[in-house]
């Protein structure tokens, strides 16, 4: 009985990751047609981190590479594993005052921005009062100098 299933697991574990990859695929070209604004800007491929705190000495930390597209009231960040594989879309809000444009957003409590690097600081609700920090790096200054101009006064901005 066992050995009947083994070649149904194997082909589901090979299987299951190129479905997630195509249906954040067309996800991501989802959004990019309904909430893409005609002033809003694309980054592609910039490397980074996400840390997950997910309890009392209890952490994960991903590198990923990230596609982003900014808009005027968020950010959304296509999270890629590998440089290749789609597996997470998040949309940050600066504040819940204008949601146009916008799909699930979640609000961004905090960003720090040094010089070749930003960090967005947010709180999922599956995390139950727990951190996400996304760290993109390796930015030129024109992009650092974007985000910077995008968040001035629209967030909390951490020291």
């Amino acid at each position: 009985m066992t050995n009947n299933l083994l070649p149904f697991f194997i082909a589901a574990l090979i299987l299951f990751p190129i479905a997630l990859g195509i249906y954040f695929s067309i996800e991501k070209q989802k959004i990019l047609t309904r909430c893409k604004l005609t002033n809003s800007r694309e980054l592609q491929n910039i490397y980074g981190t996400t840390v997950t705190d997910k309890g009392f000495l209890n952490w994960n930390l991903e590198f990923n590479t990230f596609d982003v597209l900014i808009n005027d009231n968020s950010i959304f960040l296509f999270v890629k594993a590998y440089g290749f594989i789609p597996i997470r879309i998040t949309n940050l809000l600066f504040s819940r005052s204008d949601v146009n444009h916008t799909k699930k957003p979640t609000l961004l409590r905090e960003y720090k921005i040094n010089h070749d690097s930003v960090q967005f600081v947010y709180y999922p609700r599956h995390l139950m009062n727990r951190s996400r920090k996304v760290t993109l790096q390796k930015l030129r200054p024109d992009e650092v100098s974007m985000f910077e101009n995008l968040l001035n006064g629209k967030s909390r901005r951490s020291y």
